[in-house]
C-alpha cells in the first residue's frame, strides 16, 4: 500500500524540504538555496510596485500569490484553496511567469481595457530587471511584437513617458480609444502605432529606470514550513482529493486539508467549523457567506451568491451591483444587477447599471447591444418620470377642484340656513342686515389680488396690501356678485371686494385678522 501512495504521490511519501519567504502579498515556496528564492520575491514586490505606480492605483491580488521554485515542469497560475499557485524553476522567474502575474494584476483592478493595451504592458513589465530596489524596464521579450513595442516606446521615449502614468490610469477607468490617446500624448492611437511599428523595426532600443520599492530581500528570512504544513502544501501541489485524503490520514487533526477536501467534493460535513473564505462560502448559507465576504473583503462570489438568497428583488439587485463592484470587468454581474433594479421599479439605478455593463464589455457588438438595452431602458424611465408628474399634477388639480366644490356647497348651505323660513320680502322695506357670529371690528376694502389655500383647509386672502385669514371657508358670509369665485391663486379677473374682519394678527399665517364677510362689488 505504501509504494502505491508512493508511486502516485510521491511528494506525500519522501517529502521535500520546503521554505517559505513572504512579503504580502506574495510568498516564494522552494526547495533550493536562499538566494534565488529573496531575489524571486523581490521581483515580484518590484513588479506590483511599478505597474502600480504607473496606473496610478495600489494593485493587489484578490488572492496572495504562492510562487513555488522546484525542479521539473512549470505549471501556470491556478486558484488553490485561498491563493493563487504557480510552479516555476528554481531561479529567475521565467519572463512567462511575470506576464501572467501582471495580467493578473490588471484584470482584479482595472476596468477592461483594450486586450492589445492590456498583453502589451504585462508583456513589457515581464522582463523587469531587479537588483534590489533598482528596477529597469526596457529587455526585450523573446517574441517582439507591436503590442509590446507601443508600450515599450510609450514608456521608454522622453517625448511620451512623462504623460504614459495619466494615460494608463484613464485606462484602469475604462477610459480608452483616440480620445484617451489625443488628450494625453497628443496623437491618435493609429498615429502612435505607425511610431511603433518603426520603433519596432529599429530593434525597439533604449530601457529607463523605475521608481522601485526600497525592499532588500536580504532581510527577508526564510521559514521551514512543519510537517503537517508541508503535508498540506504538497497536497496543494496535487490538488486532487486523493491528495488531501491522504494529507488528512498522516495528520488527521489538519483543518485546513479537510477544508481543502470539502471544497473540492462539496461534502458538508467536513466544511463543518469552517474558517477560510471559500470553505465558508461553499456552505452557500447566509450566515456562512456574510462571514465568507468579510474573510475575504475583495471577493466577489460570496456576494452573487446571497443575491440569490434575498427575497426582495431591491436586495438582489443591491448584492450583484456589490458584486459588479469588485469584479467590474464582470458583463454578467452588471447585467443581473440591472435587470433586478428594473423589476425593483428602480429605473435610474438600473441605467447606471447597463452603462457599467456596457463599458465593461470586451467586443464592440456586445457594447452595441448593451448600450441599446441602456437607451431602451432610459426611454422607459424618461416614460415612467413623466407618468409619474402627471398623476402628481392631476392629483393636485382634483385636489383643487374638490376644495373649490367643497366650498360653494358650503356657500350654498348658508345661503340656504339664511333664508330658510323667511317671509317675501316687500320691496319698500328696509333691508336691516344681521350677523349673529362675533361683531367685526375693522374692514379692508380693496382688490382681491389672490387666493392661498392653507393647510386644514383655511384660506388667506390678499386685499391689496393686507392679508386676512378664512378659518372655516363653510362659516364665511360671501354676498354681492361673483360669490362663489374663490379659486386658490391669483384672482383673474381682479375683484373689488370689502371684508370685515376680527382685528386678530396670527403669525403662524401672516394674517393681521380673520374675515366674517365679504362682499363682492358689482361687476363692471
Amino acid at each position: 500500500m505504501k509504494l502505491a501512495v508512493a508511486l502516485l504521490f510521491p511528494a506525500l511519501v519522501f517529502a521535500e524540504k520546503w521554505t517559505a519567504f513572504k512579503s504580502a502579498p506574495f510568498t516564494v515556496y522552494t526547495t533550493g538555496g536562499d538566494r534565488e528564492a529573496q531575489e524571486a520575491l523581490n521581483t515580484l514586490v518590484q513588479l506590483r510596485h511599478t505597474l502600480s505606480e504607473k496606473f496610478g492605483k495600489d494593485l493587489q491580488p484578490i488572492w496572495p500569490v504562492a510562487l513555488v521554485q522546484r525542479k521539473g515542469s512549470p505549471q501556470p497560475l491556478k486558484l488553490i484553496r485561498e491563493s493563487y499557485l504557480t510552479i516555476t524553476p528554481i531561479g529567475a522567474i521565467p519572463p512567462a511567469a511575470l506576464e501572467e502575474i501582471a495580467l493578473l494584476l490588471l484584470r482584479e483592478n482595472t476596468a477592461t481595457m483594450d486586450p492589445s493595451i492590456e498583453r502589451g504592458i504585462a508583456r513589457g513589465f515581464s522582463t523587469l530587471a531587479c537588483n534590489g530596489p533598482r528596477v529597469t524596464f526596457g529587455a526585450p521579450p523573446a517574441q517582439k511584437d507591436l503590442d509590446w513595442a507601443r508600450m515599450h516606446l510609450l514608456l521608454t521615449n522622453e517625448k511620451y513617458s512623462g504623460s504614459a502614468r495619466v494615460l494608463l490610469g484613464n485606462f484602469a477607468k475604462g477610459i480608452d480609444g483616440d480620445a484617451a490617446w489625443r488628450n494625453t500624448v497628443g496623437t491618435l492611437q493609429r498615429e502612435f502605432d505607425a511610431q511603433a511599428k518603426q520603433h519596432l523595426a529599429a530593434g525597439a532600443p533604449g530601457s529607463i529606470a523605475l521608481n522601485g520599492k526600497p525592499f532588500d530581500p536580504r532581510r527577508i528570512k526564510g521559514e521551514d514550513l512543519e510537517k503537517d504544513e508541508t503535508a498540506l502544501f504538497e497536497a496543494d501541489l496535487v490538488n486532487t482529493a486523493a491528495a488531501y485524503k491522504a494529507a488528512i490520514a498522516k495528520f488527521p487533526e489538519s483543518h485546513a486539508a479537510k477544508e481543502a477536501l470539502g471544497v473540492l467534493t462539496n461534502d458538508k460535513a467536513l466544511l463543518e467549523g469552517a474558517t477560510g473564505a471559500r470553505a465558508l462560502a461553499a456552505l452557500n448559507t447566509k450566515d456562512s457567506l456574510e462571514r465568507a465576504w468579510r474573510a475575504n473583503v475583495r471577493w466577489a462570489q460570496p456576494h452573487e451568491q446571497l443575491a440569490k438568497l434575498e427575497g426582495k428583488n431591491s436586495d438582489k439587485a443591491q448584492r450583484y451591483r456589490k458584486a459588479a463592484e469588485l469584479s467590474p470587468r464582470e458583463v454578467r454581474l452588471w447585467k443581473l444587477a440591472a435587470q433586478h433594479f428594473e423589476a425593483a421599479e428602480l429605473q435610474a439605478e438600473a441605467s447606471k447599471m447597463w452603462l457599467a455593463a456596457e463599458r465593461a464589455a470586451t467586443t464592440q457588438k456586445e457594447r452595441d447591444d448593451l448600450r441599446e438595452t441602456r437607451l431602451a431602458a432610459d426611454r422607459k424611465r424618461v416614460d415612467i418620470e413623466e407618468a409619474e408628474r402627471a398623476r402628481i399634477e392631476q392629483e393636485r388639480l382634483n385636489e383643487l377642484a374638490r376644495l373649490k366644490a367643497d366650498l360653494n356647497n358650503r356657500v350654498r348651505e348658508a345661503e340656504a340656513k339664511a333664508n330658510a323660513g323667511a317671509a317675501p320680502r316687500n320691496p319698500d322695506t328696509k333691508v336691516v342686515e344681521w350677523w349673529d357670529g362675533p361683531k367685526p371690528d375693522a374692514r379692508a376694502v380693496g382688490k382681491l389680488l389672490k387666493v392661498d389655500c392653507l393647510k386644514g383647509g383655511q384660506l388667506r386672502l390678499v386685499i391689496d396690501t393686507k392679508q386676512l385669514l378664512v378659518k372655516d371657508p363653510g362659516q364665511l358670509v360671501i354676498t354681492g356678485n361673483g360669490t362663489v369665485d374663490l379659486g386658490c391663486g391669483p384672482q383673474k379677473p381682479v375683484r373689488n371686494v370689502t371684508a370685515e374682519y376680527l382685528a386678530k394678527a396670527d403669525k403662524g399665517t401672516a394674517t393681521i385678522g380673520e374675515v366674517a364677510t365679504l362682499t363682492f362689488a358689482a361687476a363692471q
